[in-house]
């Protein structure tokens, strides 16, 4: 069995550190997680590994974060793991709506780590000042899902609350999802 090149957000690194015994075959370069605020740019980065690497076979580990990922995943050699972006990928599609319809606003670890870069650089809300209304809207609380590979940031979670203004909570739901989607990706793969 060939080696498989794994694309994959770095949303999800730590957690691939966790998993990477599971997959010994599965090759992964990570992308910066920011890149999906910029499709065009994200796709620009995927088509560069392509080329690059020029791999028989691909795993993106990313929701459908690009058109061309979607449309290259329908070629022979090419499967990505299932879900519309990285929470639902964590979490199931079923669960994953559901807690939207709830009213969440998700955060992971890698985005929470530098959830300040995020907020203000990337969505334009210096200090915090008019993304309360606009979370409001939508969202009535914020979830943080704990994958369980690295400590839950208490004192990051509270200060997110207390700039933002909406209540946090933690849902732990490991990395077993993660490794599922993956395996089923990859079974997909080898059967094409």
């Amino acid at each position: 069995m060939k080696d498989v090149l794994g694309i994959a957000c770095g949303i999800f690194q730590a957690e691939m550190g966790r998993l990477q015994p599971r997959f010994p075959r599965l090759r992964t370069v990570f992308l910066d997680s920011m890149l999906h605020m910029r499709p065009a740019t994200l796709q620009e980065r995927i088509d560069g590994v392509l080329e690059a690497e020029r791999p028989d076979r691909v795993l993106f580990i990313y929701g459908d974060c690009t058109p061309r990922i979607v449309e290259l995943c329908r070629r022979s050699g090419f499967a990505k793991t299932q879900g519309i972006n990285c929470c639902e990928i964590l979490l199931g599609r079923e669960e994953y709506r559901r807690l939207r319809r709830a009213g969440a606003f998700f955060f992971l670890p890698e985005w929470t780590a530098r959830w300040r870069d995020v907020f203000e650089r990337e969505l334009g809300f210096a200090g915090g000042r008019g993304v309360e209304e606009m979370l409001r809207e939508v969202h009535n609380h914020f979830l943080y899902l704990d994958t369980g590979v690295t400590p839950v940031p208490e004192d990051t979670l509270e200060d997110i609350s207390d700039t933002l203004g909406l209540p946090m909570s933690v849902k732990m739901v490991g990395v077993a999802r993660l490794e599922e989607n993956i395996a089923a990706a990859l079974e997909t793969l080898h059967a094409r």
